[in-house]
């Protein structure tokens, strides 16, 4: 989050908003060579988390990168060329119909049009008016662009019960919400029905925008603020939420059910991760990835590590029905 520092951020992750949640309970299919021991719990689950944290700061040093390096007039430029790559992407993975292209495609395509089409495109008006900071008592609060982002929250409030009361939710919070409120939904399509590539692609979005939503009003000082109590018991909070969306993802045993479980996961654990940047407990090193290379280097290497074993590990269990394994979230 670029917050008082005027850093840019992406947003990590969630509040509520869309968790793909079936845990498996059938084992994996047995893997030949040294690999073979980690296509089981909770490995999948671990390497799934890494390579969707991974992306964040990887996004907001790209973020960076074009901000510090190209001269004005040409980010606007390159928003639209990264939008138009991650529409590509999602358009692609949905005509080859595949579960695994969908998932990866949808997620990467995600966090391009979110740092393409928001946080570059949002940065354009503001620097066209000149327009400063929210300073409250003498203090930087927010970012332009960030008020810009608060001011589509209207928006995303009126959006978000589609999803919330959409027949084909595999959100747990989705579904307890329909519970209460006593809502039928209908019977959900099949697996085969599904695309997944629209499917992750839109959970990445809302969950990258709700997690601005709730960090944005926190750290407002118009609002709440960064060190009010209740910023400091939402971080608790979503640190806690966390620990708990970990350990059902580390009964999984389906890569790709795991990587759209853990988009949420990684969206709540990072907006926790910004908290503690306002409260000034370290640096954020992703933002200046040309001062910190060595840090982002290791980071970017974690990330393809661990996306590497997350692609090559079985997509589908060996046991059960082509069907079954296709209703696997």
């Amino acid at each position: 989050m670029e917050g008082r520092r005027g850093a840019p951020d992406d947003a990590g992750d969630q509040g509520t908003i869309s968790m793909s949640a079936e845990l498996q309970q059938d084992r994996v299919a047995p893997a030949a060579g040294i690999l073979s021991r980690f296509y089981q719990p909770p490995y999948v689950g671990a390497f799934a988390f890494v390579a969707v944290l991974g992306i964040v700061p990887i996004m907001h040093s790209l973020l960076s990168l074009v901000t510090d390096n190209f001269p004005p007039g040409h980010e606007t430029a390159i928003s639209i060329g990264l939008g138009a790559i991650a529409i590509a992407m999602v358009i692609y993975a949905s005509a080859r119909n595949s579960e695994a292209l969908g998932t990866w495609f949808g997620f990467i395509a995600g966090h391009l049009v979110w740092t393409g089409w928001i946080e570059l495109s949002f940065r354009f008006n503001p620097e066209y008016i000149d327009m400063g900071p929210l300073v409250v008592n003498g203090e930087k609060v927010l970012s332009p662009s960030l008020l810009f982002v608060q001011a589509t929250v209207g928006l995303l409030m009126a959006t978000l019960p589609f999803f919330v009361f959409n027949r084909d939710t595999r959100c747990n919070a989705f579904r307890w919400i329909q519970r209460v409120t006593r809502y039928d939904a209908g019977k959900p399509a099949t697996a085969a029905d599904r695309n997944f590539a629209r499917i992750t692609f839109l959970e990445v979005l809302y969950v990258i925008w709700f997690c601005y939503a709730v960090s944005l009003f926190l750290v407002d000082t118009r609002f709440v603020g960064s060190h009010h109590p209740i910023t400091y018991v939402a971080g608790f909070i979503f640190i806690a939420w966390t620990f708990y969306l970990l350990m059902r993802l580390a009964k999984f045993t389906r890569v790709l059910a795991g990587v759209r479980y853990a988009i949420p996961t990684a969206g709540i654990f990072w907006t926790a991760v910004e908290f503690a940047h306002e409260w000034g407990l370290y640096d954020e090193f992703w933002s200046k990835p040309q001062e910190y290379a060595l840090e982002m280097g290791m980071v970017l290497g974690a990330f393809v590590l661990a996306l590497l074993l997350a692609v090559v590990m079985p997509a589908r269990r060996a046991s059960g029905t082509k069907a079954q394994a296709q209703s696997q979230a």
